[in-house]
């Protein structure tokens, strides 16, 4: 049995997830398999074969596009001990799997790390950064209930949290991962190290425009305000939280290169 179960739920990203699963390939860790769920989406067919040999891959077709489903389907197959979670347009530094596993080994619960948010051009089939920040903030469970900062792209966690807590909270939807870090938080050991080897995609067109969310989303926030009695009615996206905390950022580890998919 692999020791960690990668989860990526994926929608008509097939350039993204090559860049992601190439990413992968170059862990110093392998000893994980990868569990791709797509969403309704293209077939994948052509990217997964191109990583035959190289990356252990469960590739399951869904009916519907419902990314927290697609997640929780994952859980229910996944084999490791540990589970990692992973967005389809997100990649992980080479070093990043196996000092994860080594913050679960000494005792953590879940740990997640800093990340890198970078924007990007397209050039033909792949991705050229254009710019860089770092994400890093200390974890601390109240203000977690003002804002969320917490990236579950690149965290892991104990599959045996699952028994004990249940499986994502579908009812929330986009805000299943702001949920998942309350509720394991609550009990149990979050080590969020100063290491930023998570490259997040900011997409360069979100802005505060961005955060004038549909009538849907706010239904699903407010039904996490209510779960978890948090403080707070204001619904921001990345781009917010960061632009209101950036005089809060803290020292982190950053060895990025600037080019995706290349070693650390």
């Amino acid at each position: 049995m692999p020791t960690v179960s990668v989860i990526i739920p994926t929608y008509n990203r097939l350039r993204e997830l090559r860049e992601a699963l190439t990413a992968l390939t170059k862990q110093f860790f392998q000893d994980f398999e990868v569990i791709i769920l797509n969403n309704n989406g293209d077939g994948l067919e052509s990217v997964i074969a191109d990583f035959n040999g190289q990356l252990a891959i469960t590739y399951v077709d869904l009916p519907e596009n419902h990314h927290v489903r697609a997640r929780n389907h994952g859980v229910s197959l996944a084999k490791g001990r540990y589970i990692l979670l992973h967005d389809d347009d997100d990649l992980l530094l080479p070093s990043h799997i196996e000092e994860v596993v080594g913050d679960l080994e000494a005792g953590a619960d879940l740990s997640y790390a800093d990340a890198e948010l970078f924007t990007y051009d397209w050039q033909q089939d792949h991705r050229v950064v254009r710019t860089t920040e770092p994400f890093a903030y200390p974890y601390d469970r109240e203000g977690m209930k003002e804002d969320s900062t917490y990236i579950p792209s690149g965290s892991i966690y104990r599959k045996s949290l699952h028994e004990e807590l249940g499986l994502f909270d579908e009812e929330v939807f986009n805000y299943w991962d702001w949920d998942w870090i309350l509720r394991v938080g609550q009990d149990h050991l979050v080590l969020h190290p100063a290491r930023a080897t998570v490259l997040y995609a900011f997409n360069p067109s979100g802005n505060h425009e961005s955060a004038k969310q549909d009538a849907s989303r706010r239904v699903y926030f407010d039904r996490l305000v209510e779960k978890h009695e948090l403080p707070t009615t204001e619904m921001k996206n990345f781009h917010i939280v960061q632009e209101e905390r950036r005089s809060r950022l803290r020292e982190t580890r950053r060895t990025f290169s600037g080019h995706l998919t290349e070693s650390e």
